[in-house]
């Protein structure tokens, strides 16, 4: 595990091998994400666009049939992703590791220890990565660091897109309740239990109100929950529990729209040949 430090611009330089080809060229997409992503308003205060939570899971399901047959595997063949980890990784490799990994791209884990307040060169060491990687991930990083990095690697940056406070795992679990429905059952009803104001939480809320859900908000569990369709159960942040027509629905089932969610926000932000 290499660790960096954004003091020590000039030694890394000496040390890491851009593994990006033509490093020296000029990237064609914005700092942050590319011209044509449908995630371009995704932040801390603004909704999803009309239409972005069909079009996310227009992809992801398709990817999921494309795993299936192994051409998932080619989508990102020849592309470096690296992963900026404010704290050593754990031991079970991360959701957006799997996930670009089963979309053909090399993923880095690099410890970085770097605070943009204290830190002047951080600028540089954000070039230096912009060469080397096709993409960054800011993990847990401080927001002026991110923002930083995004203003100087001309790549994408993503601000955590594996974890589970990121809009990505809002609308895999969306995705989710979608795909137990009962396409007889005309009932569209979603209790969200919990506090709507963090963005997992908005971005949660807006998309389903795009598909065209009726939501009730609930500050905890009401026993007429059980009778309702659909019941998202956020009262124990970052872990939230799903229900569909009363029953649990598994982890197992959930992680798998997670991957091919983060997957379709990998395409459609890291230009391909």
């Amino acid at each position: 595990m290499l660790c960096v430090r954004a003091a020590t611009t000039k030694a890394v330089s000496e040390f890491l091998t851009p593994i990006k080809p033509g490093a020296g060229e000029s990237h064609t997409v914005a700092p942050v994400k590319a011209a044509h992503s449908p995630f371009p308003t995704w932040s801390l205060d603004e909704p999803l666009a009309a239409g972005q939570a069909a079009a996310v899971f227009e992809t992801a399901r398709r990817l999921r049939a494309d795993s299936q047959t192994g051409e998932a595997r080619k989508a990102l063949h020849g592309k470096n992703l690296v992963l900026l980890l404010a704290a050593p990784p754990g031991r079970q490799i991360s959701p957006l590791h799997r996930a670009a990994e089963d979309l053909g791209a090399r993923v880095a884990e690099v410890r970085f220890e770097a605070d943009a307040s204290e830190q002047p060169d951080i600028g540089a060491l954000a070039r230096l990565l912009g060469r080397m990687y096709d993409a960054i991930d800011c993990d847990t990083l401080p927001p002026s660091t991110v923002q930083r990095i995004e203003m100087e690697a001309s790549v994408p940056v993503y601000a955590g897109l594996g974890r589970d406070d990121h809009p990505a795992k809002a609308l895999a679990d969306l995705l989710t309740l979608c795909e137990h429905a009962s396409t007889a059952d005309s009932q569209t009803t979603l209790l969200f239990i919990g506090d709507p104001q963090p963005w997992r939480s908005s971005i949660f809320l807006s998309a389903a109100r795009q598909l065209g859900f009726s939501l009730q908000l609930a500050e905890t569990r009401r026993p007429e929950a059980k009778e309702l369709p659909y019941v998202v159960d956020a009262t124990h942040p970052p872990e939230w529990s799903l229900y569909a027509q009363g029953r649990l629905i598994e982890e197992a089932f959930r992680s798998e729209n997670h991957r091919c969610v983060i997957q379709t926000v990998l395409l459609d932000t890291i230009p391909r040949a």
